[in-house]
């Protein structure tokens, strides 16, 4: 009995030093190359392959700017605008004459499209496919990283990107930085048909224009430091009242007033606008998913070590 008992007092300090010898032992063989390490992630395994089933469309700038991976045409174009006017005119190939500056090594995670005060212009994405729309069921989530200094954003009204094929008030989702704010503040607009919401056809300027806005003071932007950035949105062109929400570093911040209208694209002219405003900063690691994500999930996007590229390598 008392050998018994002996047995049995000795037997947690039996397993854990069977426990630290066998760490020690996968440690020494992680070192030498005789065992894969052991991911530190705490983002769920499932959860990266239902975010890795949603992709659409990523771009890390990593090797260029044409898209890392996408369901339509990845590559990049630019566009020239005229004034009073959002819509690119025109459109070729590449990022411009002088062209914007992809800087090695000062992404997020590698490299980045830089925009500055001397060589910003519009460059777009064509949507057609790279984001899922749906004249019947229209929902998804846009994620990205900005880092910039807000003091040097231009006095006009500046939006890092559009997703539309008219302009920011009619069938537009965007975000953007305010003109009359010191600091700018940051804006989530998302509109549907503008002749349905804007009797008045005022744009800009109408009270139901601010009422849909959710509006962020004082957001956390930086010259030192990158932000992640997600809206997502959820139930356009249905019968219910559709939302958009806005996340900062995987934390949710707010929902912008509800969606009614319909939410109507000419998808051949849709496109993914980069620098609005014109836009002062940088951009990394751009990517859409063709439905809302949970805030879990916007969480473990947040926490990827390698980017969205660890859910398409």
């Amino acid at each position: 009995m008392k050998s018994d008992c002996l047995y049995l007092f000795l037997l947690p300090a039996l397993l854990l030093a069977c426990s630290s010898n066998k760490s020690l032992q996968a440690a020494q063989e992680e070192k030498e190359g005789l065992r894969a390490p052991v991911s530190n992630s705490s983002t769920n395994p499932t959860s990266l392959s239902t975010l890795s089933e949603s992709l659409t469309f990523h771009t890390s700038f990593d090797k260029g700017a044409d898209a890392d991976f996408a369901l339509g045409d990845p590559r990049v174009y630019s566009g020239k605008t005229v004034a009073g006017q959002q819509k690119p005119v025109s459109s070729e190939l590449g990022l411009g004459n002088p062209a914007l500056a992809i800087v090695p090594g000062q992404g997020k995670f590698g490299a980045a499209l830089e925009f500055t005060e001397e060589n910003s212009h519009v460059v777009f994405y064509k949507a057609e496919k790279n984001i899922a729309y749906s004249p019947h069921n229209f929902s998804g989530t846009l994620s990205f990283w900005l880092r910039l200094d807000p003091q040097k954003i231009p006095q006009t009204y500046t939006d890092p990107i559009q997703l539309t094929d008219k302009d920011y008030s009619n069938s537009a989702i965007w975000v953007d930085f305010t003109k009359n704010d010191t600091p700018s503040d940051f804006r989530l607009g998302i509109f549907g048909d503008q002749k349905v919401w804007d009797k008045k056809n005022l744009k800009g300027a109408s009270e139901e224009f601010f009422w849909r806005l959710l509006k962020v003071v004082k957001p956390p932007f930086s010259q030192d430091k990158w932000t992640h950035v997600v809206v997502s949105w959820d139930g356009l062109n249905t019968d219910q009242i559709a939302r958009g929400k806005l996340y900062f570093d995987g934390k949710p911040q707010g929902e912008t007033g509800g969606i009614q209208e319909p939410f109507v694209w000419d998808i051949a002219e849709a496109t993914i606008r980069l620098g609005t405003g014109p836009y002062v900063g940088m951009f990394d690691d751009i990517a859409l998913f063709n439905r809302s994500l949970s805030e879990e999930e916007v969480h473990s996007l947040y926490e990827l070590k390698g980017g969205v590229a660890d859910l398409h390598r």
